[in-house]
């Protein structure tokens, strides 16, 4: 468990998320935005003062159950290796954001199966695009290590536009009932309040045309 003082998301039941810790927040467009060092994010997607939590998920009868798996990211992943890298996928977090098959469809395959192509290009562009992903549902590591490459980023947090936030900085999310889903350095959370895995974004907002203001 992290300690007081640790940047964490914590999920309240039925309700916002409880950012604790001092993560900063940054707009759509990377502008930051005044917020205390503790501080409530919607999470029914109704909020008249987006980002922020204003109590609109009582009047809306907002159910907010977390259905996401808790336990191990390498027991969801599937591993795609070639000889200088391997891409690891967990598409039970992907918010299809599409980075990865907009910018490298050599390697990332829409429509076909296997969807991914680990020599379909360079090691170099594979982990750069990699690096794009904003949810985490893909890593990659490097010859014969089981350690996955990540970028040191510092704990923020950023909505999306008309998207989910985008957490940075491997910080602690616990659920409504004190569980703990393993750190990831790049996380999307729900906050159109679609989502099939609350907390974490599935893409629902894309289909249900959620629009942030």
């Amino acid at each position: 468990m992290p300690a007081d003082s640790d940047p964490v998301v914590r999920v309240t039941e039925n309700g916002p998320y409880r950012v604790a810790g001092g993560v900063p927040v940054r707009d759509a467009e990377g502008n930051a935005v005044e917020a205390p060092a503790t501080y409530f994010l919607c999470r029914c997607g109704h909020s008249s003062n987006k980002p922020f939590c204003d109590g609109t998920h009582k009047k809306v009868g907002f159910q907010g159950d977390e259905t996401a798996d808790d336990g191990p990211i390498a027991e969801r992943e599937e591993t795609y290796s070639a000889s200088d890298i391997a891409i690891h996928d967990d598409r039970s977090v992907c918010s299809h954001a599409g980075h990865c098959t907009d910018n490298l469809p050599s390697v990332f395959k829409l429509r076909t199966e296997p969807w991914i192509d680990p020599e379909g290009a360079p090691a170099e562009t594979i982990a750069s695009v990699i690096a794009t992903c904003p949810s985490g549902a893909l890593r990659h590591t490097v010859r014969a290590s089981d350690e996955p490459v990540e970028e040191p980023r510092e704990p923020e947090v950023s909505p999306s536009r008309d998207g989910p936030y985008r957490l940075t900085g491997a910080v602690q999310v616990l659920s409504a009932d004190g569980r703990s889903y393993e750190r990831r350095a790049r996380q999307t959370l729900c906050r159109c309040g679609g989502s099939k895995n609350k907390p974490f974004c599935d893409g629902t907002h894309w289909h249900i045309g959620f629009r942030a203001g």
